[in-house]
């Protein structure tokens, strides 16, 4: 029948003795009581909780011959049952004898318990027994194979075994799958044949073995596991540890190379500052009495020799990496170019990673350590350039000053509302082509374009009487980024907000407001070199920039942070920079990279020295102000007028202009007579006097104020005009420039050209000792993050070792077993193998 039971079951049989099975409710299972006369059985009584099913087992006093009766007794329910089992046990009666005669001896009573025979499932049977009709059974030998069943039912089959000794009995109940081929697991090696039982006892030995060899490998490795299926989760916490330790491990030697750099910036910069200190020592002992030209001379050798070394210290490297060359390591930052040390390096430096999202600079621009930079020459106009359906979005500021975010828009035209995504839109053509094909689906006649007469935004104008409204949606901002949010009334061109664009590479030269077309050509000059640029075969800024560094006469043009300017930088140490007009074309002055601009401030001229002036000037006899006293210059025209120029208050060069006319009107001359002026071809003031007379256009200085000479117009012409020299010339404020021009003054036996450049050496000494105190705060930051590193490698080791480290007592203790255990197998099996019929007769 089948009955609902455990996985493995054994009943001993004993004289006077009984045992109760307590199964396991597995699903429907074959039962099967193999009962071995033994003389003494009385009653075996099974009760099976999940059906509530009772059978009792009986076998007679044994005389001689081996028979057993097997009754079982059912629920009171179900007399049917009890009638079929009496039938079924007086009908093995019979057989019992035969078997007992031949040798044979045992009965077996298979019962199943259907699921139909009045109850779907057993855990609803309660005390219900409910049984199928009886299967008679084969004779002996043992039953045959059962037919194929339905799934997750197990099969209980009997063991036959050799007949026990008297008075003694056995019954073994193994339930196995109905998949397995095999039937009988049994308890004791004694009552199964030697091939099962030899491969029981050599799967035993082979999983001690196994064991074993894992335990040696962990002690071995005095690792837990070796490989992730021996410890899923704790395998993958210690890869993820590992991780985390491999970029600590990772990030401790950057910051190892990064101290090494650091402190090499550090050395450096001490070596460097020694070297300045010697050099103004030098110039400032040729200064005064006890120097000649010929000591002077001399000391102009030390000099150079010390800007050599200079250089040399500027190029220092570790490991390919240049201290000073900022974010650039191709090639050396510092290099000799038309007499002068040009400075080839880009960017504030490299950095490195020191953890908890933060970076430390590990090498230093030459421009913060030497100054090696100029960036006086800045443009001075916004360039505002205009719309084009190729300007990027991203180079727009967009009418909120916040660029502009990528988003959907609303548009309703006439009630007809589309939303519009223009997330994926790349530039202002994008836009104008997305915008024109929704709303001229609904109205064919509407135009939409960027505005002919500002340029910086979008205009649209629908056709008459239809309304167009734009809006955000889905709470973006897109509509207003754009300048577009609002209503366009019918038949009127409405524009939107300035998008204010920015200059960047890409940015078409013709673009540019104010930027006369065709364009002319630029004059670059950087010491006794000279370059010119025809802008008219350029069109973009990129191109710009291009040929000027084409030119390699020590400029860079650069676009500002801003975006709204550009800047030329002069990388040429120990020379002078100047951007002039060209053939007449303003061209550099509506770029707003003109060096001797209107807007060109006094305090930039003469390097950095400015203008002198005299002010405050009083009588010696009344100690009232004079303004005769506070004039600065005296200009004499051809005609032999004259007139008095005071600057004082002036700040740009269209300040000192101003100044001239209005001291020239003041004396009567006629602006068609005379007038101060740019220069329109090169750099400088042009006093145009245009009175007839004999003698020369001329300026002096009044009161020793030296302003002429610094203003560069001082002197006399016979001609139409006295054009003046540049003194806005940009120079490099860097130690290089300073050492060049000691060297120059030393070998002019310029003592007050030797005194200026060695004031100048004050600068670049503060200027070293910022460098090392911010090389300092570095240092101590990177040595903070390795400590902090070192710290939390502790901590991963150890959460480490508490996952995966083997505990040593413990695995020992455990081979210690399995060695134990594995000599018992290996005795066990070698007995079990010798036992022959023999040793059972006995």
């Amino acid at each position: 029948m089948y009955w609902p039971l455990p996985e493995y079951s054994k009943i001993d049989f004993r004289t006077s003795s009984a045992i109760r099975i307590v199964p396991v409710p597995l699903g429907i299972a074959w039962i099967g009581c193999e009962m071995i006369p033994s003389g003494a059985m009385k009653l075996v009584e099974s009760t099976l909780p999940s059906t509530g099913l009772s059978a009792q087992m009986r076998s007679p006093r044994l005389s001689g011959t081996s028979s057993t009766s097997c009754a079982a007794a059912g629920d009171a329910r179900h007399p049917a049952a009890r009638r079929a089992v009496v039938s079924e046990v007086e009908a093995r009666r019979r057989d019992g004898r035969a078997a007992a005669r031949s040798g044979r001896w045992g009965v077996s009573v298979m019962r199943r318990l259907s699921r139909q025979g009045g109850c779907d499932q057993p855990a609803a049977m309660g005390n219900r027994a409910l049984f199928a009709p009886w299967r008679r059974l084969s004779r002996f030998p043992p039953p045959r194979t059962a037919p194929a069943r339905r799934p997750r039912r197990a099969e209980v089959s009997l063991a036959t075994a050799s007949r026990p000794a008297a008075g003694v009995g056995h019954a073994r109940c193994l339930v196995v799958p109905r998949t397995a081929s095999m039937s009988a697991i049994p308890a004791n090696l004694a009552r199964v044949s030697n091939l099962l039982a030899s491969r029981i006892a050599l799967g035993g030995i082979s999983g001690t073995n196994r064991e074993l060899l894992r335990t040696q490998v962990q002690l071995s490795t005095g690792e837990r596991f070796s490989r992730p299926s021996e410890d899923s989760v704790g395998a993958s916490a210690v890869l993820s540890i590992n991780e985390s330790i491999g970029r600590r491990e990772q990030r401790v030697r950057n910051l190892s190379a990064a101290e090494s750099m650091l402190d090499s910036i550090d050395s450096s910069l001490n070596d460097i500052t020694e070297l300045i200190q010697e050099a103004k020592t030098i110039g400032l002992a040729q200064v005064g009495f006890g120097s000649d030209e010929i000591t002077r001379r001399n000391q102009a050798g030390v000099i150079d020799s010390m800007l050599n070394a200079l250089v040399s210290m500027a190029n220092r490297d570790r490991n390919g990496v240049h201290l000073f060359g900022g974010d650039r390591n191709a090639q050396a930052p510092f290099g000799s170019l038309l007499q002068g040390i040009r400075y080839a390096g880009v960017g504030p430096g490299q950095q490195v990673d020191i953890g908890m999202s933060a970076d430390v600079r590990v090498t230093m621009s030459g421009e913060q350590a030497f100054g090696a930079l100029s960036n006086r020459v800045r443009g001075d106009r916004d360039l505002d350039p205009s719309l084009t359906a190729s300007t990027r979005l991203s180079s727009l500021n967009g009418a909120n000053g916040l660029g502009v975010r990528p988003g959907s828009v609303e548009i309703d035209v006439n009630g007809t509302v589309t939303q519009l995504d223009l997330s994926d839109a790349d530039s202002i053509g994008d836009i104008l082509g997305r915008l024109s094909q929704v709303i001229q689906a609904t109205d064919p006649g509407a135009t939409i374009g960027i505005d002919p007469v500002t340029g910086d935004r979008i205009a649209i104008t629908p056709s008459a009487g239809v309304t167009i409204d734009i809006r955000d949606s889905n709470s973006t901002s897109t509509a207003g980024d754009l300048g577009l949010l609002g209503t366009y009334p019918p038949g009127v061109s409405t524009t939107g907000a300035d998008l204010d664009p920015r200059i960047t590479p890409l940015t078409r030269l013709d673009s540019i407001t104010g930027l006369t077309q065709p364009m002319g050509e630029i004059l670059v000059r950087n010491g006794n070199q000279s370059r010119i640029i025809d802008m008219g075969a350029l069109v973009t800024v990129e191109d710009l920039q291009n040929a000027v560094a084409a030119g390699r006469i020590g400029a860079r043009v650069v676009i500002s942070d801003d975006g709204t300017r550009l800047h030329v930088v002069n990388e040429l140490s120990g020379s002078a920079l100047a951007i002039e007009e060209y053939s007449g074309n303003p061209t550099a002055s509506e770029l707003g990279i003109r060096s001797f601009a209107s807007t060109t401030q006094l305090a930039d001229f003469n390097e950095g020295r400015g203008v002198r002036q005299v002010s405050g000037a009083v009588d010696p006899l009344t100690g009232l102000p004079d303004p005769v006293r506070n004039m600065d210059f005296r200009v004499t025209l051809k005609d032999g007028r004259t007139f008095d120029v005071d600057i004082e208050g002036d700040a740009t060069v269209q300040d000192v202009i101003g100044s001239i006319n209005a001291a020239a009107a003041a004396a009567g001359v006629l602006p068609a007579e005379f007038n101060a002026r740019l220069v329109s071809v090169g750099n400088g003031l042009e006093l145009v006097d245009s009175t007839v007379g004999a003698g020369s256009t001329t300026v002096a200085e009044l009161n020793a104020s030296g302003t002429a000479e610094d203003l560069g117009i001082l002197g006399s012409s016979a001609g139409a005009s006295l054009v003046g020299t540049d003194r806005a010339k940009v120079a490099v404020d860097s130690v290089f420039s300073h050492l060049i021009a000691l060297r120059d003054a030393l070998l002019a036996n310029d003592e007050r050209g030797i005194g200026l450049a060695a004031a100048k050496f004050d600068g670049d000494l503060t200027r070293l000792s910022e460098a090392r105190a911010e090389v300092g705060v570095r240092t101590q930051r990177v040595i903070d993050a390795s400590s902090r590193e070192a710290e939390l490698d502790i901590m991963d080791q150890k959460l480490r070792s508490e996952i995966n480290d083997l505990d040593y007592a413990e695995a020992a203790t455990r081979f210690a077993a399995l060695q134990r255990q594995l000599e018992a197998s290996l005795a066990v099996s070698a007995r079990t193998a010798n036992l022959t019929l023999l040793d059972f007769l006995r």
